[in-house]
């Protein structure tokens, strides 16, 4: 496959659609060329992997809202159940990409992933994440171990326990915090106020809990509680209640009833989800978060991946911090005013002052920033403009989108904002990145190509990406899209809790379902090399 090679100063002149050599055939995508294809001038300083929204799903926890399946996309899947063995099979390409075996030898400098590890928040949700990582067992079962119930073969049923293969061990891996990882399905704030996070819950507006199915409760709750003895919408070891072809829920298949409780499934905290980084035996030790944050509760952080390699990388956390008041829906990314000044800018300055190139992470992308949100923020304009002010930014890498996209950002410095798709959803790629530097003129290419577990596949990684292709395809309908608005009206006027300056667009509470095509983006979305005129950095 022939990449685009394109200058900074010459793509900010054209629209970014110079970059796109057309869609794939999304019934039958091909697998993209991953032979490296390095340019014979210039240093190769970093090869690196790029994982994200892995949502490792408790599909039988009660505190999920799959009755909202028609409204909020991460409700439900078909591919759900997959989730820890496609995270495997994928670190298994990795890993077969750094010894050699798949391509050429380059070694992985590390390994990012960028939010979204768990789908709902949950403590055992986390640790099959980690667990995963560090090449243990994995059983991604809870309450009371039925998934030796569901009718399929053994080699079939992704609810049974299997040694992970991990990621190797000489490659040091590095996560940021996902708006999945702090709220129920990504949405839902969570009630922390009791000692015991056996006591936590998410409070729902009553007209929520009702379409959710808390109200066939006995008693009725307005709160999602992932430790209850009961669910809304049991979904255990039997037969799925989707439709065999289309794959799709049938919500009204679904009953509320007595559920095996599991104290493993209590919701998470920040400060929770940091100190599990260091309940881990792959390398670093914390994952680059530090007992700074293991203090100050804070998900942002720095590193320099590789000595020698004059690049800082700057984690940023992007989810909202408090989403008040609790009930009220919010998925979407916010830059803090803080996190911004004191925070981010030091680390630029810093990094300019040592002669070091930067690499901005985060969770969401900045479009984000310009949604409304009730505390002091930064828009994306301002985020932008900033980025683009710095000679030694170079890239700004996140996800959240469920998507492939490219954008070029411009300004004195022009860079690139690259979202990367799921490993959940349709495609259920990550991305390879190379970073090569030409000191003759000062110039940085970065080099994007995708990886993907099907380049060799497990027998269930394939089977999840099989239904997820079929999910991508069925897209969402109209129906969906009015009862999407319908859903919206359940909450309260924000301007009620929030004040008269704050307005929740209800476009910006509900998950869309994108199309097989917009997830998959173009050519130039996906396999591509860009250079960057960095002149007088170093």
């Amino acid at each position: 496959m022939k990449q685009n090679v394109i200058s900074a100063s010459r793509l900010f002149s054209i629209p970014l659609l110079f970059l796109v050599a057309g869609f794939a055939n999304v019934s039958c995508p091909k697998l993209p060329d991953l032979t490296p294809q390095p340019n014979p001038t210039g240093v190769h300083w970093l090869r690196f992997a790029q994982i994200t929204d892995v949502h490792i799903v408790d599909d039988e926890s009660p505190a999920r809202a799959v009755r909202a399946d028609h409204l909020i996309s991460s409700s439900w899947r078909p591919q759900e159940a997959y989730a820890t063995q496609v995270l495997d099979a994928t670190l298994n390409v990795i890993n077969q990409h750094h010894t050699g075996k798949l391509a050429p030898a380059l070694p992985m400098d590390f390994v990012l992933v960028t939010g979204d590890l768990t789908d709902s928040a949950l403590h055992n949700e986390l640790r099959w994440f980690m667990d995963t990582m560090d090449g243990k067992q994995i059983l991604p079962d809870s309450g009371a171990l039925d998934g030796a119930q569901r009718e399929a073969d053994p080699l079939d049923n992704p609810k049974l326990e299997f040694q992970a293969t991990g990621l190797a061990m000489d490659i040091p891996w590095y996560t940021a915090f996902g708006n999945h990882d702090g709220l129920v399905v990504g949405t839902f704030g969570i009630d922390r106020a009791a000692a015991d996070p056996q006591g936590w819950t998410s409070p729902l507006f009553g007209p929520v809990a009702a379409v959710l199915g808390l109200h066939a409760l006995t008693p009725a709750t307005n709160r999602l509680n992932p430790v209850a003895a009961q669910s809304p919408a049991i979904i255990a070891g039997g037969p799925g209640p989707m439709d065999p072809v289309t794959l799709q829920l049938q919500i009204n298949q679904l009953g509320a009833g007595p559920i095996a409780s599991d104290a493993q499934r209590h919701f998470s905290s920040r400060a929770q989800f940091i100190e599990e980084h260091f309940n881990s035996t792959t390398t670093p030790a914390g994952h680059g978060l530090t007992d700074s944050n293991r203090v100050s509760g804070k998900y942002w952080y720095s590193l320099h991946p590789k000595a020698g390699a004059p690049i800082r990388v700057i984690v940023l956390d992007t989810a909202a911090p408090d989403p008040t008041p609790l009930g009220f829906p919010i998925s979407y990314g916010v830059m803090t005013r803080e996190q911004f000044e004191s925070f981010l800018k030091p680390e630029i300055r810093a990094a300019q002052a040592a002669g070091e190139f930067v690499i901005v992470v985060s969770h969401h992308p900045s479009t984000d920033f310009n949604l409304p949100y009730p505390a002091d923020t930064v828009s994306t304009p301002e985020f932008r403009s900033y980025l683009s002010s710095q000679a030694n930014v170079i890239a700004h890498l996140c996800g959240h989108t469920h998507r492939h996209k490219v954008s070029a950002i411009s300004g004195f410095f022009p860079y690139y904002e690259i979202e990367t798709g799921s490993l959940i959803d349709y495609p259920q790629e990550g991305r390879i990145f190379d970073v090569f530097y030409l000191p003759e003129s000062g110039d940085v290419r970065l080099e994007s190509r995708m990886v993907s577990h099907m380049e060799d596949p497990t027998r269930l990684s394939a089977e999840s990406f099989r239904r997820a292709q079929i999910d991508a395809a069925n897209g969402k309908s109209a129906e969906d899209a009015e009862a999407a608005e319908e859903f919206a009206t359940l909450f309260p006027d924000p301007k009620s809790d929030f004040g008269a300056s704050y307005v929740l667009p209800a476009s910006a509470s509900i998950s869309p379902n994108l199309s097989a095509e917009d997830r998959y983006g173009t050519q130039g979305d996906r396999d591509f090399s860009v250079v960057l005129h960095r002149p007088g950095v170093l």
